[in-house]
């Protein structure tokens, strides 16, 4: 089945992120490597998940004699110390774990079944924002939901929204609240609020509308400020978009694979 002819959603689903993997340094020797090994480099899908190129990364460096019989969920990431946190450069430096797994700060379910699990509950969770029920993608028949999943894993863009694009555009029908998550510096708890598309009145509610809304603090303003320069940004899909935007229309065409509208604030770029 081919998906609705959408370029916005097309041209983010086929943007990719390059990636460096490097093993860290204070367990190679501990794995047994002899000599450096070096990274590994990928362009990953953008709308993709860490468990499911794992094995894939898992495989380079054990075949570079890496000594690690432990299974995929033993395996972490990090970026500078944190795991991945903060906005990098490029290509994306990531840090390849295979011992003392931090429990404390991560879920030990990288298993792909187990991310697949998470994934369909991300997809329930974002339709239970927007109708106050999961009833449209419990009414989804098991293909469907299966063809969710594999469209995704295996990059196929027609497979994954001829299906998701029944429920994000809702059959046309205002959302009771817009699935929607903002990441703020500083290792600040993400913030999570059933956020209305419109007003009091009815009035479709801007980008620039629910940042003020829920940051009147950083977007004193729902409008662009003048001093620019100093002032914070969302970032979306790693693009900085106009305030201007309808929430609904960022939400139906901005989100990510598992439904939700995921924005980063950034502080005076």
């Amino acid at each position: 089945m081919t998906a609705p002819q959408n370029p916005i959603t097309r041209a983010i689903w086929d943007g990719t992120l390059p990636i460096k993997f490097s093993l860290d340094s204070t367990e190679a020797a501990a794995l047994g490597a002899k000599a450096i090994v070096e990274p590994y480099f990928i362009e990953a899908p953008r709308c993709s998940y860490f468990p499911l190129w794992t094995s894939q990364i898992r495989k380079y460096f054990v075949d570079m004699a890496l000594n690690f019989i432990g299974d995929d969920a033993e395996i972490w990431y990090d970026v500078d110390g944190t795991p991945l946190k903060c906005p990098p450069p490029l290509p994306w430096p990531v840090t390849v774990h295979f011992k003392n797994f931090p429990a404390d700060k991560l879920i030990k379910a990288q298993a792909i079944d187990a991310t697949q699990d998470f994934f369909m509950s991300m997809i329930k969770e974002a339709d239970f924002l927007r109708n106050g029920s999961t009833k449209k993608v419990m009414n989804l028949s098991k293909n469907d939901q299966t063809q969710l999943w594999d469209g995704l894993w295996s990059k196929n863009y027609d497979r994954f929204w001829s299906v998701n694009y029944r429920l994000v555009i809702n059959d046309g029908q205002m959302p009771k609240n817009v699935p929607m998550r903002i990441y703020l510096p500083d290792n600040c708890p993400v913030i999570q609020e059933p956020i209305s598309p419109v007003d009091e009145n009815g009035n479709q509610l801007t980008l620039g509308d629910v940042l003020h809304q829920v940051l009147p603090e950083l977007f004193p303003s729902p409008l662009p400020s003048e001093n620019a320069s100093a002032s914070p940004v969302p970032v979306i899909h790693g693009i900085i978009p106009q305030l201007e935007i309808p929430i609904v229309w960022a939400s139906q065409n901005l989100c990510y694979p598992d439904n939700f509208l995921h924005i980063v604030v950034l502080l005076g770029i």
